[in-house]
């Protein structure tokens, strides 16, 4: 099984094709430097990618949660600290890692350099000023989850889907100068009322960047197949996310993951498929005020396998 066909096959693979992890978070980026660490992004985090064959990774470089924020309520600000802090480490780094901030910026295929792309998961940082956005534009911000799982400024978060708020009208202008300026739009924490809202407002491709069938596994985080379809006939995509608290019930494995691509492939087609991960070896420590779906005294779950 060492050396299985399958096996040979992803081998291949990961040398021919561009290998893009849809979601990640710069949690250990935080925690090592405040453990004292010069470079984690280059001494931790790159090398975990090279052995997985990742060439590119959407990278959240501020949001909703105060995890992304040092614990602290100051979240534009540790967001420009982040982006100093991954610019620093990604000079450093040998080839050094380099931004996307183009169509043009990301190869036909692999060339033995890492690139990061940053996200804001949630709108929480830009603190209800459209300057803001522009200004984390130009420090090379290019994609925005508008919510993470609370209600904020810009609409209602999956914690909220009882509300049926949708976004709110700062939302929609953040929606309508993302598009202006070309930013991916990504959808995923969203509650149902917000994501509907948001597939109203805007237009082209839109993605879901880490989350699971909810008709394999019925979570509020899980996506229905209707809007997997929606997000299909917007030319997106949906990444599947492989934290076993939306995977399945007890303790999943990785062949209950494999339902949900297998599902999700045979409801919007492979093309519309895609891998969202949401992988960190260390979160750090988690307040317990935060509204996740795990106990933030401990460490998110792993999938066995």
């Amino acid at each position: 099984m060492a050396d299985s066909a399958e096996q040979r096959l992803a081998a291949r693979l990961h040398t021919d094709v561009l290998v893009v992890e849809g979601h990640r978070d710069c949690y250990e980026q935080i925690h090592w430097q405040n453990m004292g660490e010069d470079n984690p992004v280059r001494d931790r985090l790159a090398p975990r990618l090279a052995a997985g064959g990742v060439d590119l990774v959407v990278y959240s470089v501020g949001g909703d949660s105060i995890a992304h924020s040092n614990s602290r309520d100051k979240k534009l600000l540790a967001t420009v600290e982040n982006i100093e802090s991954l610019r620093t480490a990604r000079a450093a780094m040998d080839p050094a890692a380099t931004l996307v901030l183009r169509r043009r910026d990301v190869p036909d295929k692999p060339d033995g350099r890492l690139r990061f792309l940053m996200h804001l998961e949630g709108g929480s940082p830009l603190e209800g000023s459209l300057p803001a956005l522009d200004a984390l534009y130009h420090l090379g911000v290019r994609s925005i989850q508008p919510t993470w799982n609370l209600r904020n400024e810009l609409g209602d978060g999956v914690r909220e889907r009882a509300s049926s708020g949708g976004l709110t009208r700062f939302g929609v202008a953040v929606l309508g100068r993302m598009q202006e300026l070309g930013m991916l739009v990504d959808l995923a924490h969203m509650a149902e009322s917000t994501f509907w809202h948001t597939l109203k407002v805007t237009e082209g491709p839109v993605v879901v960047s880490h989350a699971n069938s909810r008709a394999v596994y019925d979570h509020p985080r899980n996506v229905t197949d209707e809007q997997a379809r929606a997000i299909a006939r917007r030319d997106g995509v949906v990444g599947i996310h492989t934290l076993p608290t939306f995977t399945g019930a007890g303790s999943p494995t990785v062949d209950d993951l494999m339902r949900h691509v297998l599902h999700l492939v045979d409801v919007i087609g492979v093309e519309h498929v895609s891998f969202g991960g949401d992988f960190v070896a260390c979160d750090g420590p988690r307040p317990p005020r935060e509204a996740i779906f795990h106990d933030p005294k401990h460490a998110p779950p792993t999938l066995a396998g």
